[in-house]
């Protein structure tokens, strides 16, 4: 099951997309009809993909693109499908900037939103283990500055997969290589906790899915 946050002004549409979603994915997405209330959501909870529309017609400072810049700056990585018809090459070009992102144009199918939302969820993982193996390079190095390059990639890592107990444990080594065995421990609890086949993290582990 996935947490799925659906962002449209336009109640029949996000009405269509809760429906297309929920009977893909056996889940109950969250609805949000301007930036301002996803934002909020997006604050507070954690997704593992959000869809968003371009055009939003009551609020005109606070489009799509605007909503996925504010989730970056604030540190939120998560996937977002934009799902418009007012798309432009430009507006496309513009928010691919702040991958992962992807775009399917109204109207579209279910088949086609579902090849769209797993193309994404795919990227989230490959991207997931690619900051995985570097956190661990930056772990175990000597170099000044390493534990600082790795905590920001871990800090993505909660972001793009916060039932996974693999950021944790990163940050347990992080925090009692600084020597900080207080607040490591507390990580270790947490991750524990999200670890239900308590298989533990070591060094090159295999990845599995959240």
């Amino acid at each position: 099951m996935i947490d799925v946050l659906v962002v449209d002004d336009e109640k029949h549409v996000r009405n269509l997309l809760v429906r297309m979603i929920s009977t893909a994915y056996e889940c109950n997405p969250v609805e949000a009809e301007n930036v301002e209330t996803a934002l909020k959501l997006c604050d507070r909870y954690k997704f593992d993909l959000i869809t968003t529309d371009i055009k939003f017609e009551n609020d005109e400072n606070l489009d799509g693109i605007e909503f996925i810049k504010r989730l970056r700056l604030r540190g939120i990585f998560t996937p977002v499908l934009i799902i418009s018809a007012f798309a432009t090459p430009e507006n496309i070009a513009e928010v691919c900037k702040y991958a992962p992102v992807d775009y399917l144009a109204k109207p579209f199918t279910q088949d086609e939103l579902r090849r769209k939302i797993k193309d994404l969820l795919d990227y989230k993982k490959e991207s997931f283990e690619r900051y995985l193996r570097e956190a661990e390079g930056l772990i175990h190095s000597n170099f000044p500055g390493d534990l600082d390059k790795a905590e920001q990639i871990v800090r993505t890592m909660f972001s793009l997969m916060p039932s996974s107990p693999i950021p944790h444990y990163l940050m347990a080594e992080i925090l009692e290589k600084r020597g900080n065995s207080e607040l490591a421990e507390r990580h270790r609890n947490a991750a524990k906790a999200l670890d239900i086949n308590m298989k533990g993290y070591r060094k090159g582990d295999e990845l599995e899915s959240d």
